[in-house]
């Protein structure tokens, strides 16, 4: 019973997510079996199931995001200072060409 209480219960702001991604599974079961067992899912649990998916999508794609960015900061400041002139230059023609 714990399990389903910390399911129906659980905030997904607050959690970390690997206990998403558990209670999402076990939401998964706990709607297949309702299923089975050929009863109406409660609302709250379908809510709750989607609530928990909604959020590791979001928190995968920030994940994701926040990587590239490091990746492109790491590259960033591995290129020489004539490499990075020469792409400041190329912007400042690119913006003053749009100002004419």
């Amino acid at each position: 019973m714990y399990q389903l209480d910390q399911f129906r219960d659980f905030n997904v702001d607050t959690g970390q997510l690997d206990e998403l991604v558990e209670l999402a599974a076990f939401g998964r079961q706990l709607r297949a079996e309702y299923e089975t067992l050929q009863l109406d899912i409660p609302e709250w649990a379908s809510t709750q199931l989607e609530a928990l998916r909604r959020e590791i999508r979001t928190r995968s794609e920030d994940a994701r995001l926040a990587r590239i960015r490091e990746i492109d900061s790491r590259i960033d400041s591995l290129k020489s200072s004539e490499e990075k002139k020469s792409e400041l230059l190329k912007e400042r023609e690119r913006l003053v060409g749009k100002a004419t």
